[in-house]
C-alpha cells in the first residue's frame, strides 16, 4: 500500500497556497470596487486610481504578486475578463442610433486604426530602443482605445449625440479590430509571416469570431423568445454563452474570441424579439468588477524599474500619438461626413488607452519571452501611454466640449412622473424659475392636458429606448415621481433610474397599499414626511402652487395653509424639494376664494 506521508507532508503548502490566492482576489475585489467608488465620488477616470493602487499593492508593498498568487490562468482570465468587457460593451451599442454617423465608424475602425498603426510604428521605432518589428508590434497595441476609458470620458464631457455614439461605437469596435492587427503583426516577428498571410489572418479572425457569436446570440434569443428559458437563469446563461463564445472562437482561431462576444452583445442589443435589458444591466455590474480587477492585476505586475527608464522615450511616443496620429485618422476619417468642424475637433480630444491594450500587451510580452524573442518595453511603454492619454484626455476633454459648444444642456431639467393638474402646475412653475421638465405619463389625456400648458409630454412607449434618449436630450438629472400608479411608476422609475442614478430619485410616500413607488425601488423622500394621500387632499381642498421670491423662512408656516414644495437657486439651477432654503421658493397654499380645484373623482371622468 503506497504511503500517504508525502500527501499529508505537502498538505500545509497547498493550503498556505490557496489561502494566498484568496487574499489576494480579496484585495483585488476591495481596492477594484473601492477605486471604482472613489472615482465616481471624485469625478475622474478610475483608472487614475486603479493603476495606482495595483502598483502599490503590488511592486511597493508585496501585497499582490499575481504570477505568483494566479500561476498560468492569470493571462486566460485576463482575456476573459476583457472578452466579458467587450460583450457588455456590444450589449450597449444601437444600429439606429449611428444612422448618420456609421461611415465615419467604419473609417475610423478601418483607415483610422491603419494611419495610427503607421504611426505609431514609426514613433515607437524612433523613440524606443527597439527593432523595427517590436516597434510594428507596439503600434498596432496601441491603436485600441476601449469603452472602459472612452465611456466615462463621455459621461463627464456630455457631447452631442451623434459625437458620442461615434466616440463609442469606435472605443468597442476597435479593440477586436486592432486586437487582432496585433495578433498579426506578433505572428510577423515570431514566424516572418508574409503581408498576404497576414491580411488572412485578419479577415478570417473577425469572420470567425463573428460568425461564433452571431450565432449563439441568435440561439439565446431564440430560446428567450420561445420561454424556454426560466427568467431567473435569464442573465446567468447569457454570461455563459458569451463565455461560451470566448473559448469556442479562440480555440478555431486564436484571438477570435474578442470578436465573437462584441458581436454576440451586437446581436442581442438590435432586435425586437425579446427584451434584454436586463442583461445589460447584469452585464454592466459585472464589468465594473471585472475592470477594476484587470487594472489592479496590471498594475501590480508593473516593472517600476523599467518604467522609470523608458519614461521620457514613450512620453514622446504619447505626444506622437495625441498629435499627429489622431488628428490625422480623424481627419481622413470624417472627410465628407457631415460633421461640423467642432464635432471633428471634438473627436482629437478623445482618443485614451485603456484595458484591451494593457492585456495584450502583457499577454504578447509573455509570448514573445517564451519564444525566445525580447519583447523589449513593450509592456512597461504601454503602461505609461495608457496613463499619460487618460490623464490628458480626462483633464482637456470636458473644457474642450464647452469652448466648442457641443456639451449637451447640463443635467438640471426635472422628469416628472404624474399627470393630475397639480402635478402639471408644479411643474409650470419650475418652469417659470428656470428648470425645465418633462411630464411622463401612461394617460393620453394628461399629456393633451400638458401640452395645453406648454409643457414637455413623453408621448411613447415607456420600454422603448426613446425615453432615454428624450431624457438624455433635454438633461433630465432628477425624477420626481407624484403619481400613485403602481405600473407606470416602477416603469419610469426603472428606465430613468439608469440616467440619473437611484440617489437623484424623489419621490412622495405613500400610505401602505395605495400604490405608488415598490419597496424594491430606492428613493430620496419628496416634500418632508407630506404623504401622497395628504397632498391630494390638499390640493382639492382649494388649493394652489405659487412661485415666491421672499426669503425661505417667511414661506415655512407651521400652519396647514402652506406646504413648501421647493427651494431653487437660480443662479446655480440647484433644487432641493422639501425644503425651505435660500433662493425662490415654490409652495403650495391655500387660496380665499371658493372656486374648487379638480377632484380626484372630476380628473377621472
Amino acid at each position: 500500500m503506497p504511503s500517504l506521508a508525502p500527501v499529508f507532508s505537502s498538505a500545509p503548502l497547498l493550503v498556505a497556497s490557496g489561502t494566498e490566492t484568496t487574499t489576494a482576489i480579496a484585495v483585488i475585489l476591495v481596492l477594484g470596487v473601492g477605486s471604482l467608488w472613489l472615482g465616481s465620488r471624485a469625478r475622474i477616470p478610475s483608472i487614475l486610481l486603479l493603476l495606482p493602487a495595483g502598483v502599490i499593492a503590488g511592486p511597493v508593498l508585496g501585497i499582490l504578486n499575481p504570477d505568483e498568487q494566479f500561476g498560468e490562468i492569470l493571462f486566460p482570465l485576463i482575456s476573459l475578463g476583457v472578452g466579458l468587457l467587450l460583450f457588455e460593451g456590444g450589449l450597449s451599442l444601437s444600429f439606429e442610433r449611428t444612422k448618420e454617423v456609421r461611415t465615419v465608424v467604419v473609417r475610423l475602425v478601418t483607415v483610422g486604426a491603419f494611419i495610427t498603426w503607421i504611426i505609431g510604428w514609426i514613433g515607437a521605432y524612433v523613440f524606443l530602443d527597439v527593432n523595427v518589428r517590436i516597434a510594428g508590434l507596439i503600434g498596432a497595441v496601441l491603436v485600441v482605445s476601449g469603452p472602459t476609458v472612452v465611456i466615462p470620458l463621455l459621461r463627464l464631457a456630455q457631447p452631442r449625440h451623434s459625437v458620442a455614439e461615434v466616440l463609442r461605437w469606435e472605443g468597442i469596435v476597435i479593440d477586436p479590430v486592432g486586437a487582432t492587427l496585433a495578433v498579426v503583426v506578433l505572428d510577423a516577428v515570431i514566424e516572418d509571416a508574409d503581408p498576404a498571410r497576414a491580411i488572412v489572418r485578419i479577415a478570417t479572425t473577425l469572420l470567425i469570431g463573428g460568425l461564433i457569436g452571431v450565432a449563439l446570440g441568435f440561439g439565446f434569443l431564440t430560446a428567450l423568445h420561445r420561454h424556454i428559458v426560466p427568467d431567473h437563469l435569464e442573465n446567468p446563461i447569457a454570461i455563459a454563452l458569451a463565455v461560451a463564445a470566448f473559448a469556442m472562437a479562440n480555440t478555431i482561431q486564436p484571438e477570435a474570441g474578442l470578436m465573437a462576444t462584441t458581436a454576440m452583445g451586437l446581436v442581442l442589443a438590435n432586435q425586437k424579439r425579446a427584451p434584454v435589458r436586463h442583461v445589460l444591466e447584469f452585464a454592466e455590474d459585472i464589468s465594473f468588477l471585472v475592470l477594476g480587477a484587470l487594472f489592479l492585476v496590471l498594475g501590480a505586475r508593473v516593472d517600476l524599474d523599467e518604467l522609470a527608464d523608458i519614461a521620457l522615450p514613450t512620453l514622446a511616443l504619447t505626444a506622437v500619438l495625441v498629435f499627429i496620429a489622431r488628428p490625422l485618422a480623424v481627419w481622413a476619417s470624417t472627410i465628407g461626413s457631415g460633421l461640423s468642424n467642432r464635432e471633428r475637433t471634438f473627436l482629437l480630444f478623445v482618443a485614451p488607452r485603456g484595458i484591451v491594450a494593457a492585456a495584450v500587451s502583457s499577454v504578447f510580452a509573455l509570448e514573445l519571452t517564451e519564444a525566445g524573442v525580447d519583447p523589449g518595453p513593450l509592456a512597461a511603454a504601454t503602461m505609461v501611454v495608457i496613463v499619460a492619454t487618460v490623464v490628458l484626455y480626462g483633464f482637456t476633454a470636458v473644457p474642450a466640449a464647452r469652448l466648442l459648444r457641443i456639451a449637451r444642456p447640463p443635467n438640471r431639467a426635472i422628469a416628472i412622473v404624474g399627470g393630475a393638474r397639480w402635478h402639471l402646475q408644479l411643474a409650470s412653475a419650475l418652469q417659470e424659475v428656470g428648470i425645465s421638465t418633462m411630464i411622463f405619463t401612461d394617460r393620453q389625456i394628461e399629456r393633451r392636458r400638458a401640452r395645453q400648458m406648454t409643457l414637455l409630454a413623453y408621448d411613447g412607449d415607456l420600454q422603448s429606448e426613446d425615453l432615454e434618449e428624450a431624457a438624455e436630450a433635454l438633461g433630465v438629472g432628477l425624477v420626481l415621481v407624484l403619481s400613485d400608479r403602481t405600473e407606470l411608476v416602477t416603469a419610469a422609475v426603472t428606465r430613468l433610474g439608469h440616467i440619473v442614478g437611484r440617489s437623484n430619485i424623489y419621490a412622495l410616500r405613500h400610505a401602505p397599499g395605495t400604490g405608488g413607488v415598490g419597496a424594491s425601488i430606492t428613493t430620496r423622500p419628496a416634500f418632508g414626511s407630506h404623504t401622497a394621500e395628504e397632498m391630494d387632499d390638499f390640493m382639492t381642498l382649494h388649493a394652489e402652487i405659487a412661485v415666491l421670491d421672499e426669503p425661505a423662512d417667511q414661506t415655512s408656516d407651521p400652519s396647514s395653509d402652506v406646504i413648501v414644495l421647493a427651494s431653487v437657486d437660480t443662479s446655480t439651477g440647484s433644487i432641493s424639494f422639501g425644503e425651505s432654503g435660500s433662493g425662490t421658493v415654490i409652495v403650495a397654499r391655500k387660496t380665499n376664494h371658493q372656486e374648487p380645484q379638480l377632484t380626484k373623482e372630476n380628473e377621472k371622468s
